[in-house]
């Protein structure tokens, strides 16, 4: 099962990335729409700091991601040594909490050294497609200080290194070279997630406090 699930990530993770290179390719070939990016003013030292925190341990990684992330790891039971039971659900729960502030301070710290903005900026474009190959497309990319994209080299690091560093201490069945590679898949899978949220949900919320005629 567990493999299983995992096949379906690595395949949703190909699919996004080729429609990322393809929506690249396209806009090589046409006069590019100013990135959403280059009307937002480069991240400060305290908002990267502010990023690297809040992704840790802000209400939405702590109360929402953290718990649904852990629960599902405890219903495949991955790793299978830490047990479906509550012990290992906490146990899956921190390491979720290390794995993102790992994540995160690799990221924010080796993009600092050449200006890469790991936050998400929404597109401010307009239709579900052409919005969602945005957030497709910035997984893999991320802002410089002067707006373009470019190839998201911090975040790269951050996701190949904390697996690397996470498979020091974690059980052995999570460990195996097919297994990491897994998870850096699937973080980046989560990235596209975040993406996703962040683009959309906003106008979602409005509708729904949207008061009725």
């Amino acid at each position: 099962m567990r493999g299983r699930v995992n096949q379906y990530v690595l395949v949703l993770w190909a699919i996004a990335v080729a429609c990322a290179a393809s929506t690249a390719r396209a806009q090589e070939e046409q006069p590019a729409a100013p990135s959403p990016a280059s009307i937002v003013a480069p991240i400060t030292p305290k908002q990267r700091i502010e990023w690297m925190v809040n992704g840790t341990v802000g209400p939405r990684s702590l109360i929402v991601v953290g718990p649904l992330s852990a629960a599902w790891s405890t219903a495949l039971n991955s790793p299978e040594e830490w047990g479906q039971s509550w012990s290992g659900f906490g146990k899956r729960y921190l390491q979720r909490e290390a794995d993102v502030a790992i994540s995160n301070t690799i990221e924010a710290g080796l993009g600092a050294i050449w200006g890469e903005d790991p936050r998400f900026v929404p597109s401010n474009r307009r239709g579900i497609w052409p919005r969602a190959r945005f957030a497709m497309k910035t997984v893999v990319l991320a802002p410089r200080r002067d707006g373009r994209l470019a190839p998201a080299w911090g975040r790269y690091g951050g996701t190949v290194f904390n697996n690397l560093i996470e498979n020091t201490w974690l059980p052995p069945s999570v460990t195996t070279p097919g297994q990491t590679a897994l998870a850096m898949a699937a973080g980046l899978a989560g990235r596209l997630g975040g993406n996703l949220w962040d683009e959309f949900w906003p106008d979602v919320w409005r509708r729904i406090r949207k008061p009725k005629p």
